[in-house]
């Protein structure tokens, strides 16, 4: 049934399992997770890392210096083939989501360390004569993560010293095309949060929600290689898709059922109950 495949496209957003890591804070306070399998390499000296009780501590004095010498260890351990080289985005460490940043570290690690990030998903749509459409992404073939799959029309994270609706914007003509002036008609609609496990890696994002209602005669445009192709898509087939086996990006799928339950677009095929608790599963309240 579609509700029970509706369920799964959302549960593997939150398949961390907790114990298999090991927190890490900064003066005091839980920044990140660090598989267990890691945590040798991450001590071997040289090393800004140590072990204090059931946690691993980054010591420095300010955030200038724990921010390099974090950069350092993760240069060694990209050196050694245990991490991604770094791309140069820098992403802020914080312990709550309106704390101050304790550090930056690299995109590139951001998972490696568990470190909690956000990002900007909008979901664009036309209403035509044969009915309200959604336009969805191929990703490209060659990106390093989820090539081919499906995606939302613009996504992108948030770097450090950006706001969600700048972040916004810069992917909006950046990936689609979209100039500041239709972008800026974008309506914030929510965020979900999940943590997933990839490996060793821990994902643990906020993702603000956007919807943004393009002109008829609006197409989207590929412009920085990171998506393949656009299609417009009826609310149906959008539908059809998550209920089937097509490959989406797996947080792009909960975005993607985020709009269709706001629009009404499943009530044709689950009940009320049904909608509620997918609601609630994609808000993360079902175990609550």
């Amino acid at each position: 049934m579609s509700f029970e495949r509706y369920l799964q496209r959302v549960r593997v957003c939150r398949t961390l399992d907790v114990a298999a890591f090991v927190p890490w804070a900064v003066g005091g306070e839980v920044v990140g997770r660090i598989h267990r399998e890691r945590i040798d390499a991450l001590l071997a000296p040289p090393t800004p890392f140590r072990r204090a009780g059931d946690r691993i501590v980054l010591d420095g004095l300010d955030a200038e210096v724990r921010s390099a010498a974090l950069a350092q260890v993760a240069a060694r351990l990209a050196a050694a083939g245990l991490a991604r080289p770094p791309l140069g985005e820098l992403y802020p460490v914080a312990a709550r989501p309106d704390g101050p940043t304790l550090l930056r570290i690299d995109r590139s690690v951001v998972t490696w360390f568990g470190v909690p990030a956000r990002g900007v998903h909008l979901n664009g749509y036309r209403r035509t004569a044969a009915g309200p459409e959604m336009w969805v992404a191929r990703r490209a073939r060659g990106k390093r993560t989820y090539p081919g799959h499906l995606d939302n029309l613009v996504a992108g994270g948030q770097s450090i010293d950006l706001d969600a609706m700048t972040t916004l914007h810069k992917e909006c003509q950046e990936e689609a095309g979209i100039g500041a002036a239709l972008a800026a008609r974008a309506v914030a609609v929510g965020s979900i949060r999940y943590a997933f496990q990839e490996g060793r890696d821990c994902k643990a994002d906020t993702l603000a929600c956007f919807d943004l209602e393009l002109p008829a005669d609006f197409a989207p445009v590929p412009v920085d290689g990171e998506v393949e192709s656009f299609a417009a898509w009826s609310w149906h087939q959008v539908a059809t898709s998550l209920a089937g086996d097509d490959v989406w990006k797996p947080n792009c799928a909960l975005v993607a059922l985020h709009f269709l339950l706001r629009h009404g677009a499943l009530d044709h095929q689950l009940s009320l109950a049904q909608r509620t608790a997918l609601w609630r599963e994609l808000l993360g309240e079902a175990s609550a």
